[in-house]
């Protein structure tokens, strides 16, 4: 799904946002990429994590699984498709109390064989998103 020109290793700022228009939880952060993963280093409070995003599916239209060390969860599955340089995947989850799910997006995109972009957006029940995560990593080596 991710052409082999895009895979490798590849380093950046991971920033991190509790509340849109609050100041970002900045830490070193690294992307390993595959044709069908993608692992992701990030570190919060001094405390290292680590996350990945497994692919598959046909064509266009495609699957993404997403576990992290981060949130307590079993995992949260999202569809979507590739478009050009990038894949765009979006699911939801439960806000708990009988509240509306939100939804939760992940958008990888690989503009250039020396870049490769992470960014993970909280989507509210009436459809704003928030970014929540952007690592947007250089190739290492």
């Amino acid at each position: 799904m991710i052409p082999s020109s895009h895979h490798g290793s590849f380093s950046g700022l991971n920033r991190l946002w509790f509340m849109p228009g609050t100041p970002a939880h900045v830490s070193d952060g690294t992307l390993v990429v595959a044709a069908d993963r993608v692992a992701v280093r990030w570190a919060h409070e001094g405390k290292a994590k680590e996350g990945e995003l497994v692919l598959s599916g046909p064509g266009p239209a495609c699957r993404g699984d997403f576990r992290d060390s981060f949130h307590a969860e079993s995992g949260m599955v999202l569809n979507g498709h590739t478009q050009g340089s990038a894949v765009r995947l979006y699911g939801t989850y439960s806000a708990g109390d009988g509240s509306p799910a939100w939804g939760w997006r992940i958008v990888l995109d690989w503009y250039d064989p020396d870049h490769f972009s992470f960014r993970m957006f909280n989507v509210l029940p009436d459809g704003q998103e928030a970014l929540a995560v952007d690592l947007d990593g250089v190739r290492v080596g």
